[in-house]
């Protein structure tokens, strides 16, 4: 038998604004990614949430602040269920995304002690890509850290007063 065991990590790059002049490279797993697109080119109707609203440990549903959100990746499994069907939703982004193969020794699991202090629930591991830190994100994790804050947004039908 062969080792079945990965070498190589398709990964989707973004750039995104940390702190009001500090950017930080984000990676998630290629699998997850279903495609990337330009916000002006939305349905009026499509639920955006922007990637910066996640960074945060303080998930308190509110309206969304858009800022510099000027992409979007569609995630698989992004679908939020509800009275009428299930309801797509898109990660906001400042820029373009990039997909990048990194090998296995490039990628590196937080340590113990930096997975219990993080504030981000999805950050799993960092990696080194051209002379920069790069967080991997578990895009599971992202799934479910949205849908509090989308069901913010959109109307409960069964709440609303006739």
């Amino acid at each position: 038998m062969g080792n079945n065991k990965i070498k190589k990590l398709p990964l989707v790059i973004f750039k995104q604004s940390v702190f009001k002049q500090q950017s930080q490279w984000f990676a998630l797993e290629a699998s997850f990614v279903q495609g990337q697109g330009r916000t002006e080119f939305l349905a009026a109707d499509a639920l955006l949430l922007p990637f910066s609203q996640l960074l945060t440990s303080k998930l308190i549903p509110k309206p969304l602040p858009i800022n510099n959100t000027k992409h979007w990746l569609a995630l698989a499994g992004g679908q939020l269920g509800g009275v009428s069907g299930d309801k797509s939703w898109l990660l906001g982004i400042e820029g373009e995304a990039e997909l990048v193969v990194l090998p296995k020794e490039q990628i590196h699991p937080l340590p113990p002690l930096l997975l219990a202090c993080r504030t981000c629930p999805a950050l799993q591991a960092v990696a080194w890509y051209q002379q920069r830190l790069v967080s991997l994100i578990d895009a599971r994790v992202l799934l479910t850290l949205a849908p509090p804050l989308l069901a913010s947004l959109i109307p409960d039908v069964n709440r609303v007063e006739l």
